[in-house]
C-alpha cells in the first residue's frame, strides 16, 4: 500500500495540501473509498428513534454517536496517513492526521485503512456543523483554524493487509490505538445488550444534546443508522395513479420545493403515510388539476405522472436528506419552470436524495410559494451546492470557445473528421 503523492500536483496552504486521487502513487486507492462507501450504504438500514424497538436485544450490539461531517476513508502506509473522499478529494497534512501517523506507528502498526468523519471540536451537535467543517477543509483561514478539525474513527477495514470484520475488534483497536489522541480519536461508542440501552443513549445524545443521529452495529444483524424524523412543507406536482386492485386510487405523490425564483425543483416521490380514504380523495382532487407538462417524470412502478396545477402543499417527514451520491458527485433533480398553463423542463440542478419519506397531513394553510415550501428547509439541513442560482441557461453566460481542434484520419481511402 502506497499513499504518497505528487506535491506539487497539491494545493498546499499552512501545510496543509488537497488533492486529487489521479495523483497519487496508487491512483486505485480512490476506488476503496468508493467501495467502501458503497458497501457501507448498502449494509446501513435507516430507522427513526421511535423504532428502536424493532432491534433485537443481545450480546454484541454496538451503538455509537453519528457525527455531523464530511465522510474519510483513512489509509496508511507506515509513513503517510492521508485521507480519500469517493469524489476523489485527498487530504494531507492536516493536525488530525498528522497526530494519528504518529500514534499508528507507536501501536507499531505498519498499514491501515480506516474510516472516519472530519468534524469540528465542540460542534458534534451544532446546527449547519457539517457547512462549517467544509468551510474549514477547503479554504481554512488560518493554521490555528486547523486545530479546529477533528477526526472520529468508526471504522477498521484493515490492519497490516488482514480485513477486520468483527466490532469487538474494531473498537477494542479504536481505543488502542486513539484514545490519548488530541485531534484524532475514536467514535463515542457503548456496548450494549438491550434495546432499552439503545433508547437511553437516542434520548441523551439525539434528543438531549442534540447530535445528528446513532449508529448501531452488530456482526450478524448488521448496521442501523438512527435518526430523529425531519418535517417539511412540500408542493404536490404531480401523482400517479394505482393499478389493477388499486385503480381509481393515489398511489403515490411527486413533490417538489421552490427555489427563489419560483421555480418548482423535484424533491421525491411521497407513497407511504397514507390512509385508503386518504387515497381515494387524493386521486378524486388531483385529477381536476392536471395540466401539459413537456417534462415526463415515472415511479417505480414505471407508470407516468400526471402533472398539476401548483397549489396544494403537504407536510411529509423523513429519515435522511443526502447531498452526494455513493461514487460521489452531486444528488441532481429537474428544475421546472410555471408558467400558467404548463410545466417545462430547465435543468436539473443538484438537491438531495430522501430517505424514507412518509405523508403527514394536508396544508391547506400554506401553498407553493418560495415563502412557504421554500427550498431552503431542505438548505438548513443540508449544505447543497448552487441552492440559490437559476437553473435558467438562458440567463448564464455564454460559453468561452477556448480552443478548437480538428483531427483527420483516412481508412480504406475514406476521410474522416472529427471536431
Amino acid at each position: 500500500m502506497d499513499a504518497s503523492f505528487d506535491i506539487k500536483k497539491f494545493k498546499c496552504k499552512f501545510d496543509y495540501c488537497i488533492g486529487s486521487a489521479t495523483h497519487l502513487s496508487d491512483p486505485s486507492l480512490k476506488s476503496k473509498a468508493l467501495d467502501y462507501k458503497r458497501r457501507l450504504s448498502g449494509a446501513m438500514k435507516a430507522m427513526a428513534g421511535q423504532d428502536i424497538g424493532r432491534i433485537g436485544g443481545g450480546k454484541g450490539y454496538f451503538a455509537s454517536r453519528k457525527y455531523d461531517g464530511e465522510f474519510a476513508l483513512l489509509v496508511f502506509d507506515g509513513e503517510n496517513f492521508i485521507s480519500l473522499h469517493p469524489s476523489g478529494t485527498v487530504r494531507s497534512g492536516l493536525p488530525c492526521l498528522n497526530e494519528g501517523a504518529e500514534l499508528l506507528k507507536k501501536a507499531k502498526v505498519k498499514s491501515a485503512v480506516l474510516a472516519g468523519e472530519f468534524h469540528l471540536k465542540g460542534a458534534v451537535a451544532e446546527s449547519r456543523a457539517l457547512e462549517q467543517v467544509l468551510g474549514v477543509l477547503r479554504s481554512p483561514s488560518s493554521k490555528k483554524a486547523l486545530d479546529d478539525i477533528a477526526l472520529a474513527v468508526f471504522d477498521v477495514v484493515e490492519i497490516d493487509g488482514k480485513a477486520v470484520t468483527s466490532a469487538a475488534v474494531v473498537y477494542k483497536s479504536l481505543d488502542t490505538f486513539f484514545k490519548k489522541g488530541k485531534f484524532i480519536h475514536p467514535v463515542e461508542y457503548k456496548e450494549v445488550s438491550k434495546n432499552e440501552a439503545i433508547m437511553q443513549l437516542y434520548v441523551d445524545w439525539v434528543i438531549g444534546e442534540g447530535a445528528e443521529g446513532l449508529v448501531v452495529r452488530h456482526d450478524k444483524a448488521g448496521w442501523y443508522k438512527i435518526k430523529t424524523r425531519h418535517n417539511l412543507d412540500v408542493a404536490i406536482i404531480g401523482f400517479s395513479e394505482g393499478t389493477e386492485q388499486r385503480k381509481g386510487m393515489l398511489h403515490d405523490l411527486l413533490v417538489a420545493v421552490v427555489r427563489p425564483d419560483g421555480t418548482y425543483q423535484e424533491l421525491t416521490r411521497v407513497g407511504g403515510g397514507f390512509s385508503e380514504s386518504d387515497r381515494k380523495e387524493f386521486f378524486k382532487d388531483l385529477k381536476k388539476r392536471i395540466v401539459p407538462s413537456e417534462y415526463v417524470a415515472v415511479n417505480n412502478d414505471y407508470v407516468a405522472y400526471e402533472m398539476i396545477k401548483p397549489g396544494p402543499v403537504i407536510e411529509m417527514s423523513c429519515l435522511d436528506m443526502i447531498a452526494q451520491r455513493s461514487k460521489g458527485g452531486p444528488v441532481n433533480r429537474m428544475v421546472l419552470e410555471w408558467n400558467g398553463k404548463r410545466y417545462s423542463a430547465l435543468s436539473r440542478m443538484p438537491l438531495v436524495s430522501v430517505i424514507s419519506p412518509q405523508y403527514i397531513r394536508m396544508r391547506d394553510d400554506k401553498e407553493a410559494s418560495p415563502e412557504d415550501t421554500s427550498i431552503t428547509q431542505v438548505t438548513d439541513l443540508v449544505e447543497v451546492e448552487d441552492a440559490s442560482k437559476s437553473a435558467d441557461t438562458s440567463q448564464r453566460k455564454p460559453s468561452k470557445l477556448l480552443e478548437r481542434v480538428v483531427y483527420k484520419k483516412v481508412m480504406k481511402e475514406n476521410l474522416m473528421v472529427r471536431k
